[in-house]
């Protein structure tokens, strides 16, 4: 992990819309805020592309611990720059229970501070935000094949998260 500029902690999460895959194979827009205003907190998990062998393995652990997050008042969104088309396919082959964000242009994970685009791809990078809109916790990997936070580790700090302060790097 790296100790990647965290300006947003504590701040209002930047907001976007995009087009998201849904379980069902379904794609619609999605925006960000609307889980805010709908009082539900959101982990945003950032992740370079589908297919590859540590998103093969990092997503769909979220996507297990999916009715777990939304026990705890959180739902998952998992955005990659990978197409709907793509997202589709993948989510198909895996089973996957989370929407599965297209951020094509890259320009979500700009405004979080995930994009590489120097490899066409964002970092792995995960965000709690609260049901009050701001961010509470920031993690991102240099490296796209490490994963140093897992979805169980994320799962288990949840709830602290969510009711204290804003915090970083580790829950």
């Amino acid at each position: 992990m790296s100790d990647f500029p965290q300006p947003l902690l504590h701040q209002r999460a930047p907001d976007f819309t995009l087009n998201a895959v849904f379980p069902t194979g379904n794609w619609q827009p999605v925006t960000l805020s609307s889980y805010a205003a709908a009082g539900r907190a959101t982990v945003l998990v950032f992740y370079p592309l589908d297919f590859s062998p540590t998103c093969s393995n990092h997503v769909p652990a979220f996507s297990r611990l999916a009715a777990d997050f939304d026990d705890l008042g959180a739902d998952v969104l998992c955005v990659s720059r990978d197409s709907v088309y793509t997202h589709r396919a993948w989510s198909r082959e895996l089973g996957l229970q989370v929407p599965l964000l297209s951020d094509m242009t890259l320009s979500a994970a700009q405004l979080y501070g995930a994009d590489c685009p120097e490899r066409g791809q964002t970092y792995r990078a995960t965000f709690v935000i609260g049901a009050d809109g701001k961010i509470r916790f920031a993690h991102r990997e240099e490296d796209s094949t490490e994963l140093t936070l897992s979805a169980e580790q994320l799962l288990t700090a949840l709830p602290g998260l969510l009711s204290g302060p804003s915090s970083s790097p580790r829950p």
